[in-house]
């Protein structure tokens, strides 16, 4: 092999050497891209208490009903928040500064004041029961920043994903119970999050509801209205107003409850009847409260869609239904906790045009609705992953062809050329070997 020969192969493979390192560095930032997403969910595990820790797998609706559906038992459905008692009150001061957090539980069906009927014999409960409140014994939601999301509550968050083309609005249906042993322990507030642009945790947008009216109510102390005190239900925990201590057939004695203790624990009275308000975009819904009254089972009402807009009573009004406006994208819905002791089995949230859940509907383990489940997303997936590996073969296909070219065509060894005396100009460190780049040019341009 001649001097010269030995200079055009060496000018090739420098030239496939590059090919192939920039193939490299192109496929290796597809590989990166492609598991960008699995590794910022990993390293949420680390976040500060006050936010989603984010573990949970996004919940998708299913293409053919248009439902969200997320069991508790499905642990991954759902990331817990640790919350920590702010304001315990007189009935237990010594939870003061105690965690407390959303557990998952194993349902005890011999035993006689137990939970029961949950869907697949797991369900969430706040614990431990330490009869407290958020955000404190007589205290009032005002904003969910300030009094809910900067308050240390505890929390659940479920991460739901729009997709496109399913965007209008959403309703939730809670599958929960009451089920304290001090006190009714049988309230929550729930709200959403949308991820917005800058990414997650931190930066997030609170989606308020649909415009409501609820009634107009006053603190059971206001003295333009001048209450007695209220009749407290031990069921339903409700506590209707009265200007007059009732007789005792309308309340026992042992259920009415002077002004002043009733103003204790937050109880507010209507302003009149058929007098109301307007919530124009309501940050939060309450749920407070059941018909059937604190019984500690699921079946009694499977699926709650009634509540409160921003109600912040001893049981909503249930006049409003917890709903919101969402487009596409990612969202967390999020139940905060009310009273320790109350117990999450599922939610329910129904897409434009879906049907609400049956009185008869149930699941069973694993029917949460992940996206992953269902053939759309798995498609949509499996695209992602040949459009990746074709672009990486086609790169290693173009670099080998390329090396062919340049090794055994003229015009190859001429391009080969070139691109060695750039690279030689550069990296080369001298005008020697530019000189010499050009040196191997010329007789072979010259005899093109």
């Amino acid at each position: 092999m001649t001097q010269s020969s030995r200079i055009r192969l060496g000018g090739s493979m420098t030239a496939m050497l590059m090919l192939a390192l920039l193939s490299f560095t192109v496929a290796s930032a597809a590989a990166a891209a492609a598991t960008i997403d699995g590794d910022s969910r990993a390293l949420k595990k680390k976040s500060e208490h006050k936010d989603p820790v984010q573990t949970g797998k996004p919940i998708c609706a299913d293409p053919d009903t248009n439902i969200f559906v997320a069991l508790v038992s499905d642990t991954e459905s759902y990331d817990d928040v640790v919350g920590i008692v702010k304001h315990a009150g007189r009935r237990n001061p010594d939870a003061e500064g105690k965690e407390q957090r959303w557990v998952l539980v194993k349902e005890k069906s011999n035993a006689p004041k137990a939970i029961r009927n949950s869907l697949t014999g797991h369900y969430l409960q706040l614990m431990p029961d330490y009869g407290v409140s958020y955000p404190g014994q007589g205290e009032h939601v005002h904003s969910v920043q300030d009094d809910l999301q900067l308050n240390d509550v505890p929390y659940i968050n479920f991460r739901l994903s729009v997709a496109k083309g399913k965007a209008g609005w959403h309703t939730v249906f809670i599958r929960w119970t009451g089920g304290d042993e001090i006190g009714g322990g049988d309230s929550f507030f729930v709200s959403m999050f949308r991820h917005n642009k800058h990414g997650y945790p931190n930066n997030q947008e609170l989606v308020t509801g649909q415009r409501t009216l609820k009634p107009a109510v006053v603190p059971i102390t206001s003295g333009a209205m001048d209450f007695a005190g209220c009749c407290y239900d031990p069921q339903t925990h409700a506590c209707p107003c009265y200007k007059k201590p009732p007789s005792p057939s309308e309340c026992s004695s042992e259920y009415f409850i002077g002004k002043d203790r009733a103003s204790s624990f937050g109880a507010q009275c209507p302003v009149g009847p058929g007098v109301m308000e307007f919530v124009k975009a309501p940050q939060w819904y309450l749920f407070a409260g059941q018909s059937v009254g604190d019984i500690m089972d699921f079946a009694a009402e499977p699926w709650d869609g009634t509540c409160e807009a921003e109600g912040s009573n001893t049981a909503d009004s249930g006049q409003d239904f917890a709903s919101w406006e969402l487009e596409q994208g990612e969202y967390d819905l999020r139940i905060y906790a009310r009273e320790d002791g109350t117990a999450i089995d599922a939610i329910f949230v129904a897409g434009p045009d879906a049907d609400a859940p049956g009185a008869t509907q149930t699941y069973k383990a694993g029917d949460t609705t992940f996206c992953r489940n269902y053939p759309a997303y798995q498609k949509a997936k499996k695209r992602k992953r040949m459009f990746k590996f074709s672009f990486v073969g086609f790169l290693v296909v173009a670099s080998i062809a390329f090396g062919l070219f340049v090794k055994f065509t003229d015009q190859g060894q001429m391009v080969g050329s070139r691109i060695s005396m750039m690279y030689r100009s550069i990296f080369g460190g001298g005008g020697g070997v530019a000189r010499e780049a050009i040196l191997q040019y010329e007789p072979m341009h010259n005899n093109m």
